[in-house]
């Protein structure tokens, strides 16, 4: 019997099963352009970027949920020779950051494995970083337990998320506005996991939790718009969230707003760092 491949809009369970959905593309598409802006900003100035994070020589690094592996391949220079290892659930993502290294940097790897269970043993990274992953896990807790087992002594764990319940996306009609934005968070699995995170972090033993915030404002139709916006307007239409005159009216009326200049949409971003005393 041939499989039904999953719709690549529903979100919940496509993230956990890319390589299953009707696209598998889809996602590295959308990482490419919901993430320009701030991989923009990390090849500017790695250093900078990274600083929070104090790379030094001879780290070894983990990013959990690596996908197309840019950011790690922006970090693992700042820590040769110490090793860089980018770990995703998908084999089209994987592949993909593999096809965009290259062999100039020596110290850098990626393989397929889940954070529920990581194939390395305990202690064997001095920074682990996951970035939009625990949001869409089916059991968060025990993967961010896993990813403190892996963490060495002196080691730093970083964890970023969006707090889905901050969405913003202005619409005339503030009923839709509003029914949009709680769909969002509500059909995401984990879309209010951020708060949460800093006390999960200490209960597992992680101290001087820093919390960093950031706003992300659009003035006009943008990548965020398109690649997630739109996608998940279709999935609401589908499960009989929204109508198809609901649809159209709200999609027509943000470009009707973009063109009077209008536009807004807004979501806070927060990366949290934990150490792990020796």
């Amino acid at each position: 019997m041939t499989e039904i491949p999953l719709p690549s809009t529903a979100f919940a369970d496509a993230w956990i099963q890319v390589d299953r959905t009707e696209d598998p593309r889809f996602f590295v598409n959308l990482l490419d352009a919901t993430r320009a802006r701030l991989l923009e900003r990390a090849r500017e100035a790695p250093a900078r970027f990274f600083a929070p994070l104090a790379p030094r020589p001879g780290l070894n690094v983990l990013d959990v949920g690596c996908g197309t592996g840019d950011f790690l391949r922006l970090l693992a220079p700042l820590v040769d020779p110490g090793k860089s290892v980018g770990l995703d659930l998908s084999e089209t993502m994987i592949d993909e950051a593999r096809q965009r290294s290259t062999a100039a940097v020596s110290n850098l790897m990626f393989r397929v494995g889940s954070v529920l269970e990581l194939p390395f043993e305990a202690g064997s990274f001095d920074r682990v970083i996951a970035t939009q992953v625990l949001l869409h896990v089916p059991d968060p807790w025990k993967g961010l337990a896993e990813m403190c087992r892996v963490l060495a002594p002196g080691g730093m764990i970083s964890v970023a998320e969006i707090d889905w319940g901050t969405l913003v996306v202005e619409c005339t009609n503030r009923e839709l506005s509003r029914r949009f934005t709680d769909l969002a968070c509500k059909e995401l699995r984990n879309g209010l996991i951020v708060r949460e995170l800093p006390g999960r972090l200490r209960h597992l033993g992680c101290e001087r939790i820093t919390i960093m915030p950031e706003v992300e404002v659009a003035q006009d139709i943008d990548a965020f718009h398109r690649w997630f916006v739109e996608p998940s307007l279709s999935h609401f239409r589908r499960i009989g969230a929204f109508s198809q005159a609901e649809g159209d009216f709200f999609l027509n009326d943000l470009q009707e707003r973009a063109r009077h200049g209008q536009y807004f949409s807004s979501r806070t971003h927060y990366s949290i760092i934990g150490y792990r005393p020796v």
